[in-house]
C-alpha cells in the first residue's frame, strides 16, 4: 500500500477546504468535498501507520505512550495512544492517520430512534431523518461492516458472551457489524486488503490491513479525487480573516527546540473534526484569541456511558488476549477484538437505563503485562462468583499457570474483557488552564446507572463462572473515575448560540444573533453530538459527516459524486529511508541595495533590518538525493522580516540544494536555497540563498558552511525585481540544536536509522573534503 501523506513541503499556501483531523467526520469530509471537485488540504497531528507498522511488542507499544495530565505532557505528542487523564473521566483517543478508527474496535451500530429523536438535538435534524438515514447509507457503503462470519470458526469468546446472555431474556444476543474485511481482495476505492486472520489486535492497529479504518477506506478515497494530506502537523487555532480562515499549527519537526513561530495555511472553508477534545481545544483556544463563539463551548462533554470490567478466570476457555500474528490453532484465535453483543436497549425498563455489553481483547503487546495485572486487580477488588471447595482448587491451578506460563493459559486464557455502553448525564465541561485541556466533571462514576451495569456485568461473570472485576478505577478510593474510549461533546449541536456550539449543518454559531454562523467554519466529528447515543458511535458520527457534507455542497451548488471509477490495486511503492533537520538562520538585509551582499548586511544593521527563518529540510529518498547530481531536497518553513511583514511569514515550494558543482571552481561547491514566501497580509515575495563551499586561505570551513547569501526578489519567482539583499550566520549554540533535530524517515528500525545516519554523515563530510582537504 502506498503512503497517503504528502511531505510538508508540498503544502500551498491556500486550500478551498482545509480538513482539521483524519477521523470519521474528517476523512468524510475530505472525500466528499474532493469528488465535489474541491482543492482539499487534510491536516493530522498524528504519524501515518502501514499495515506492519503498528506496535506488537510491549517495548513497541511503550514507545507509541503519550500521557495529557492536568499538569503536564509525558511521551512522544504523536503517540499513536493518547491518554487525557483527569480527576472525573480518563480518556484515550487514537493519534495517527485514521484517528481514532486506527484502534477502536470496528462496531458499526445504529442508535435506538428515540436516542436521535431526542430533544437535545435541533429540531431541523429531527425532522430531517431522511437525509441523516441516507448518511447511515452511504457510511455504511464505504465502511462494508459485516458480521463475524457464521463460515468461520467461532471464537471462544464470542461463545462465552452468547453463554453469558442467558437469563437476560430471548433475542438479545448477537453478531454485530464490524468493520472488518474477511477475504483477500482490492477494495471499493482500490486498496488492497488482506483477511482478518482473528488475531485480536483491532485496537492496537491492525497490521494486516483488514480493519475497514478510514485510512483504507475514506482517506485513499480522497486521495483518489486530489485530496493532499499531511501529517505531524498539529493545528492550534484559527481565526477569520475578511472571508478567508488561517489555520496556525506546529509541525513535529524540531522546531519547537528555536521557539520557531506557528505556521500557516489559509482556506475558504475550514473543517473541524479533530475529535471531541481536539476540535473543542482548537475552538477554545480560538477563542482566547477573539473568535467569536457559544458560551455553550465545551459543555455536554459525555464519555457515552463507557463502563470497562473483566470476568477473571472463568470455567470455560475465552482466548481474550491477541496472539498478534504468530501461528495458531483456528480453536485459539481470538478473531477481531467485538464479535458479540448483548443488546439490553429494548428492555422493558426506562430507556435511558439500556445499555449494550459487548466482549473485547487485550492486545498481544500487553500480553507480558497482563497476567500480573489481572491477579492483582483480582486480589484487590474481584468478586468471586461461585465458591465452592472444588471450584477454588481448579481457580487456583488456573492461577498457577497464568503465573507460569504467561497470558496464553490458566486464569487469563479464561478471562473476559467487557465494554458497556449506556446513558450518562452527559455534563461533563472542557476547558483551557494555562493553554492545556482539562476535563471536569464531578460526581461523573457516581451516578446510578453505572452501578446497574455493574450488576449487569456480575450476571454475566456469574454464568461464566468466573471472578467479577471491575474497572479498576471505579471505586471509592479513586472517587468512582470512569474510562471513556468514546468521547463525544464539547461543541455540540443547538437551536441556537445560546444552546449549542454549531446548527444542524455543522455550522459554527458566529454570535452575531441567535442563529448567525460562520458561512465557512464547520465541525463534523464526535463534538457536536449533544447526549450520549448508547452504542459505539463510529456510525452515528459518520452518519452526521455524511448529511454535513451533503449540505456544505448543496448550499454551494457544488455535486458530489458517489460513483466509484473502476480501480486496479496500487502497485507496491518501495520505501527507503530519508532524512529531514531544522536550520536557524539570522543576519541582516535592506530593501536599499540591491547588488551587493555585504553592504545589504551592512545598511541592514544600520536600518535595523534584522532577517531570520527556521527551516525544514527533508528528502524522502536519502539515496536517491545523494545519487542525483542536485542533491535536491524539499524545504519549508518560516521567516521573520520586519521590514517585509510585522508577522512571520511563511516558506512554501521551497528547494534545498546540497554541494552543488561551482562551474567557475571545479574544486568549489554551492548549497542553495529556493522558496515562495507568503505574508499573512497575501503578499508574495521570492528567497534566493546560496553557501560558497570553497576552499580560501585560512581555517574557512565553519565560515563557508555557515555563511548564506541572500538576495529577495518582489515577486513568485526570480524573474522579478530585486527586492534587497543581505548576508544569514548560524549562531554556534543553534548549529548545535540543529544537529538534535536530525531525523530519519521511512523506517522504524534502530539499526537501519543508526545506518542511515551515518551514510548522510558520510555523504556529508566526503564532500567537505574534496573541497577542503
Amino acid at each position: 500500500m502506498k503512503r497517503l501523506a504528502s511531505p510538508l513541503s508540498a503544502l500551498k499556501p491556500h486550500y478551498d477546504v482545509v480538513v482539521i483531523g483524519s477521523g470519521y467526520g474528517g476523512s468524510i469530509a475530505a472525500s466528499r468535498m474532493a469528488r465535489a471537485g474541491r482543492q482539499v488540504c487534510l491536516l493530522e497531528r498524528g504519524k501515518e501507520f502501514l499495515p506492519g507498522e503498528f506496535p506488537d511488542q510491549q517495548w513497541e507499544a511503550a514507545t507509541e505512550m503519550q500521557l495529557d495530565l492536568p499538569d503536564k505532557h509525558i511521551g512522544p505528542r504523536t503517540g499513536l495512544y493518547n491518554f487525557h487523564v483527569n480527576p472525573d473521566i480518563n480518556v484515550l483517543v487514537g493519534c495517527g492517520l485514521g484517528g481514532t478508527s486506527l484502534i477502536n474496535a470496528n462496531v458499526s451500530l445504529k442508535p435506538e430512534r428515540w436516542v436521535l429523536e431526542a430533544d437535545e438535538w435541533p429540531a431541523a435534524l429531527r425532522h430531517d431523518q431522511a437525509q441523516l438515514d441516507q448518511g447511515f447509507a452511504r457510511a455504511t457503503e464505504m465502511l462494508k461492516p459485516v458480521p463475524f462470519p457464521e463460515t468461520l470458526t467461532t471464537p471462544a469468546k464470542l461463545a462465552a458472551l452468547q453463554a453469558g446472555a442467558a437469563g437476560f431474556g430471548d433475542n438479545v444476543f448477537y453478531r454485530p457489524p464490524i468493520n472488518v474485511n474477511f477475504e483477500d481482495k482490492v477494495n471499493h476505492v482500490g486498496v488492497h486488503q488482506e483477511a482478518c486472520p482473528g488475531c485480536g489486535d483491532c485496537v492496537s492497529g491492525c497490521n494486516t490491513g483488514a480493519k475497514n479504518t478510514t485510512a483504507m477506506t475514506y482517506l485513499p478515497d480522497a486521495k483518489n479525487f486530489g485530496a493532499e494530506i499531511f501529517t505531524e502537523v498539529g493545528v492550534q487555532w484559527i481565526e477569520q480573516v475578511g472571508d478567508r480562515w488561517r489555520v496556525f499549527y506546529e509541525h513535529r519537526s524540531g522546531r519547537k527546540r528555536f521557539n520557531a513561530p506557528e505556521l500557516f495555511v489559509s482556506a475558504d472553508l475550514v473543517v473541524l473534526a479533530a475529535g471531541a477534545l481536539g476540535s473543542t481545544e482548537i475552538l477554545l483556544r480560538s477563542r482566547a484569541r477573539g473568535l467569536h463563539v457559544s458560551p455553550r463551548l465545551g459543555e455536554s462533554f459525555t464519555g457515552n456511558g463507557d463502563f470497562l470490567g473483566f470476568a477473571f478466570n472463568n470455567d470455560i476457555a475465552i482466548n481474550g488476549v491477541g496472539t498478534g500474528l504468530k501461528e495458531v490453532n483456528d480453536a485459539d484465535r481470538c478473531g477481531p477484538c467485538i464479535t458479540g453483543i448483548i443488546d439490553l436497549r429494548k428492555a422493558p425498563a426506562q430507556q435511558v437505563e439500556g445499555m449494550v455489553i459487548e466482549e473485547g481483547v487485550i492486545p498481544s503487546a500487553l500480553a507480558k503485562f497482563v497476567p500480573q495485572a489481572l491477579l492483582a486487580a483480582a486480589d484487590l477488588t474481584g468478586k468471586d462468583t461461585d465458591r465452592d471447595f472444588a471450584d477454588n482448587l481448579k481457580e487456583w491451578t488456573r492461577r498457577l499457570g497464568s503465573m507460569v506460563k504467561g497470558a496464553y493459559d490458566g486464569a487469563v486464557k479464561n478471562t473476559m474483557t467487557y465494554l458497556v455502553m449506556t446513558h450518562d448525564n452527559a455534563k461533563g465541561r472542557m476547558e483551557l488552564e494555562k493553554d492545556r485541556l482539562h476535563i471536569a466533571w464531578p460526581g461523573a462514576g457516581t451516578q446510578k446507572i453505572f452501578e446497574k451495569v455493574s450488576e449487569n456485568l456480575r450476571k454475566v461473570t456469574q454464568k461464566l463462572g468466573g471472578t467479577y472485576i471491575k474497572n479498576p478505577t471505579w471505586n471509592k478510593v479513586m472517587k468512582h473515575n470512569l474510562t471513556t474510549v468514546h468521547p463525544l461533546g464539547g461543541c455540540a449541536m443547538g437551536e441556537t448560540v445560546q444552546t449549542g456550539v454549531v446548527n444542524h449543518k455543522g455550522q459554527v454559531f458566529s454570535g452575531k444573533g441567535d442563529t448567525a454562523v460562520y458561512e465557512g467554519l464547520y465541525v463534523t466529528c464526535g463534538a457536536i453530538v449533544p447526549r450520549t447515543l448508547g452504542v459505539n458511535p463510529l456510525l452515528t458520527i459518520s452518519a452526521l459527516a455524511e448529511r454535513i457534507c451533503h449540505y456544505m455542497a448543496a448550499d454551494r451548488g457544488w455535486s458530489i459524486s458517489y460513483d466509484f471509477p473502476a480501480l486496479g490495486p496500487e502497485p507496491e511503492e518501495e520505501t527507503r529511508p530519508g532524512i529531514k533537520f531544522t536550520e536557524r538562520m539570522n543576519g541582516f538585509f535592506s530593501l536599499y541595495e540591491k547588488e551587493d551582499y555585504a553592504r545589504g548586511e551592512r545598511v541592514g544593521k544600520e536600518e535595523n533590518s534584522p532577517f531570520s527563518f527556521i527551516l525544514t529540510i527533508e528528502s524522502p529518498d536519502l539515496e536517491k538525493m545523494m545519487e542525483d547530481p542536485q542533491h535536491e531536497a524539499a524545504m519549508f518553513g518560516t521567516v521573520e522580516a520586519p521590514a517585509l511583514s510585522p508577522d512571520p511569514l511563511i516558506a512554501t515550494e521551497g528547494t534545498f540544494n546540497l554541494f552543488v558543482a561551482d562551474e567557475e571552481h571545479q574544486e568549489g561547491r554551492y548549497m542553495r536555497y529556493r522558496m515562495q514566501l507568503t505574508s499573512e497580509e497575501g503578499h508574495t515575495y521570492f528567497f534566493e540563498g546560496h553557501k560558497v563551499i570553497r576552499d580560501d586561505r585560512g581555517f574557512d570551513l565553519w565560515k563557508d558552511t555557515t555563511t548564506l547569501f541572500v538576495t529577495l526578489y518582489e515577486g513568485a519567482d526570480e524573474r522579478a525585481p530585486v527586492l534587497g539583499k543581505g548576508i544569514l550566520h548560524i549562531d554556534p549554540d543553534d548549529f548545535r540544536r540543529q544537529m538534535t533535530t536530525i531525523k530519519v524517515l521511512n523506517t522504524s528500525k534502530r539499526l537501519e536509522r543508526l545506518a542511515t545516519q551515518a551514510r548522510f554523515a558520510k555523504f556529508f563530510a566526503a564532500n567537505l573534503i574534496d573541497v577542503y582537504a
